[in-house]
């Protein structure tokens, strides 16, 4: 007798939700999982990849936005958010499975078993040697992106007690397509199914242009009718389905809900003394002395910037910063403010020179939305 129908739940940012929540999004929804990219290698070729060209078909690390060169770069990380999991992801990662199982270890070893980890890959085939691995190091939940018809390892996975899902983008005009996909989920045991809003990239957008698609507005990057397919799923699997849960993730809950809560833990611990935050956005306001757009300050030249806010200025020690990465001199907010005419009368020498405040995310690559010259 078929069961009466599932409640519908709306969860945050336009997302819905027929079931459990698993684990590894409960913890995104908090902004305390980490993105774990081991890399950019993958036997898959989805025209709908948002990949960036930097990680592409590259074999690189990156742990959210910081390019990763050694262990202690992911456990930086992972600190720098208060991180409780992580996402495992690529790429595929079974395209560099030692260096996957490796993290795995680390981060297990690192910080417990209750650390947890999901990981995501096309590889629905996957070998029973290979589940075991992941299983013996330590992974939590495994995400299959199906491409193929031969689910043989996601029903491996399912066999082994693993928490197995399914994650695959709403693509507009395929309901049928995911309804089949998640009628045979639920028949070979997976816990869920993940239906990602569609969204598009500066890799991906020809692509889906040249398909037809179109974004839902200027304001987006979400694809029209994406939505509109995802919630038809949900509703027919409140219906018709009675064990697999099945989430929308919407852009807007990736954009406006999980990437500004782990933003957020992100500048709580990194914030530095010459730093303020904004009284709206998870956004780090400070002063910067820097080359104009397409030139650059050399070593010897931010020296001396430096050394003339200290000596001539009297800029307490704590309240300026060389950064050799940005190849620019970083001093309090409220500092530069009040001595900025006198500043660049004194670096008058100096050519293409600007002074200013800028507005950056807390990431490791300091994204600047606004800058302001003084």
């Amino acid at each position: 007798m078929k069961s009466s129908k599932r409640q519908i739940r709306e969860i945050e940012g336009d997302s819905l939700l027929v079931g459990k929540l698993p684990q590894g999004c409960n913890l995104c929804s908090k902004g305390s999982k980490m993105v774990l990219f081991v890399t950019g290698l993958c036997d898959s070729f989805c025209y709908y990849c948002p990949l960036s060209h930097d990680k592409s078909g590259k074999d690189v690390v990156f742990a959210d936005e910081m390019p990763v060169s050694e262990d202690a770069d992911i456990l930086f990380e992972v600190r720098a958010i208060r991180g409780e999991g992580a996402g495992i992801s690529g790429g595929d990662p079974f395209c560099n499975l030692e260096r996957t199982l490796k993290y795995i270890h680390l981060l297990k070893q690192q910080y417990g078993s209750s650390f947890h980890l999901h990981l995501y890959t096309s590889q629905t085939d996957v070998s029973q040697e290979v589940l075991s691995s992941l299983q013996d190091a330590g992974l939590d939940e495994i995400r299959f992106h199906p491409q193929t018809s031969n689910w043989s390892g996601v029903q491996r996975a399912v066999e082994m007690k693993l928490i197995v899902g399914l994650e695959v983008p709403a693509i507009p005009g395929k309901l049928e397509e995911l309804k089949k996909v998640a009628k045979r989920a639920e028949e070979i045991g997976v816990s869920f199914l993940n239906i990602n809003e569609l969204e598009a990239s500066e890799t991906n957008f020809d692509k889906l242009v040249s398909m037809g698609m179109r974004l839902t507005n200027l304001e987006s990057a979400s694809i029209e009718g994406s939505s509109s397919t995802a919630r038809e799923v949900i509703k027919w699997s409140a219906d018709c389905l009675q064990n697999l849960s099945v989430h929308y993730c919407s852009a807007r809950f990736k954009d406006s809900v999980q990437m500004r809560r782990r933003l957020e833990r992100r500048l709580k611990q990194t914030i530095r003394v010459f730093e303020e935050r904004d009284e709206l956005d998870p956004l780090l306001i400070l002063g910067v002395i820097r080359a104009v757009h397409g030139s650059q300050l050399n070593h010897e030249q931010l020296v001396m910037i430096h050394s003339v806010l200290l000596n001539q200025f009297d800029v307490p020690t704590n309240l300026t910063n060389i950064d050799e990465v940005r190849m620019r001199v970083e001093v309090a907010p409220w500092v530069i403010e009040e001595i900025s005419e006198q500043l660049k009368e004194k670096l008058g020498n100096i050519n293409d020179l600007e002074i200013g405040i800028v507005f950056e995310y807390p990431t490791w690559d300091r994204l600047q939305t606004l800058f302001d010259p003084l």
